[in-house]
């Protein structure tokens, strides 16, 4: 009987035609993102990067590319012409740079040495702004110290579009719990049809876990085919070629010494676990308000609070809190974002602390979802 009701619950959200016309509709939007990313980009041919890979981004590249340079109304633009569009794959990791230290750098004038003093200083200007203690400064400048410099260049353009698309998942996903699973035990109530369950051998716990089951199942599901959305292009494109290079070729004020391959591990899998926590908070609410319309628009509203609201330093605790969300921790804010938590005497990175904080969530919001739908039960 339980599989009969588990086999129910999934066709109710697989075959439901909202959710499958919000699910096509996401993972269009997604391609069609990733598309405009890879049509916008500059052409970059395998064998151009090929060349170039194992290259140090220091003086000597940096003058065999001077002539590139042009520096126009206070910024450095790359004019690329004849003989050098080779040099076009190193072009892409020196506007990231840039981008990251201070756009008006101007590179016709300036050495690759300079431009890693300028980096450091940058690093040494964020960390005092972001009020950070001594013994903190301490952990990022031992991570800076295992850095290597000058950067290498490496082709690395599919895992890194990949690192960079995790924020946009993040929010599609919540936006499918939102449509998906906010009726999950609120439709029953919309149907009149809850007290005959409430009432059933099965509308006890069995019927909560088997709801929570598929309702869990679908937005792993929802999740993994946002992720293939975008995987596909870029891989298709690009390649995966990149994995294992530097991480600061994509992110250059990262002080973490890790390679692309490993962040895009540890974020797929903050991505995941941000699936399970949107899909338990949605669900507890549709217990909670036993109104689909409600679930939907508190999500909705949240996901613009997301979007514009910020928590001044003066909250302390709460800013750092705040800066846990998913989507926030999605966006690599762990590339620029240094505040550290504090608990047990042991310093932890926002990417470290965000997987405990959301496990705890959704362990509570599951508990707390039980005893509410056992509450509502007849014959309790």
């Amino acid at each position: 009987m339980m599989d009969t009701l588990f086999r129910f619950e999934l066709k109710k959200l697989f075959c439901s035609r909202v959710n499958m016309i919000a699910m096509t509709a996401s993972a269009v939007m997604i391609v069609l993102l990733a598309v405009f990313s890879i049509y916008e980009a500059r052409p970059v041919s395998r064998e151009a990067a090929g060349i170039l890979n194992g290259r140090e981004i220091n003086g000597q590249l940096m003058e065999e590319m001077r002539p590139i340079f042009k520096y126009v109304n206070g910024m450095t633009v790359f004019e690329v012409t004849g003989e050098y569009e080779k040099y076009v794959p190193v072009i892409d990791v020196l506007d990231v740079m840039i981008t990251a230290i201070d756009r008006d750098i101007d590179l016709t004038t300036i050495q690759a040495d300079t431009l890693y003093d300028l980096r450091k200083r940058v690093l040494t200007q964020r960390l005092e702004s972001q009020g950070l203690s001594e013994k903190d400064k301490e952990f990022w400048y031992s991570l800076e110290a295992q850095i290597e410099k000058p950067f290498v260049y490496r082709y690395h353009r599919g895992p890194a579009n990949l690192l960079r698309s995790f924020q946009a998942l993040g929010f599609f996903v919540l936006f499918l719990s939102a449509i998906g699973l906010s009726g999950s035990f609120a439709r029953e109530n919309a149907d009149r049809m809850n007290q005959l369950l409430l009432c059933s051998r099965y509308g006890k716990k069995e019927l909560y876990t088997v709801k929570l089951a598929a309702g869990i199942l679908w937005t792993l599901a929802a999740a993994l085919i946002m992720f293939l959305a975008v995987m596909i292009p870029y891989f298709g494109v690009y390649g995966m070629d990149g994995c294992g290079e530097m991480l600061q070729l994509v992110k250059p004020l990262s002080m973490l010494p890790c390679t692309i391959g490993h962040m895009l591990a540890v974020y797929f899998g903050i991505y995941l676990l941000a699936a399970l926590l949107f899909a338990a908070v949605t669900m507890l609410l549709s217990v909670v308000t036993q109104n689909q319309a409600v679930t939907t628009c508190s999500l909705m509203g949240y996901l613009m609070i997301d979007l514009f609201v910020e928590l001044p330093e003066q909250f302390g605790v709460l800013q750092k809190i705040w800066l846990l969300r998913p989507n926030v921790v999605l966006m690599n804010s762990g590339f620029s974002n240094y505040r550290l938590i504090h608990l047990a005497g042991r310093q932890f990175m926002n990417i470290q602390a965000a997987p405990v904080l959301y496990a705890a969530i959704i362990i509570a919001a599951l508990l707390i979802g039980q005893r509410k739908y056992k509450g509502l039960q007849v014959g309790k």
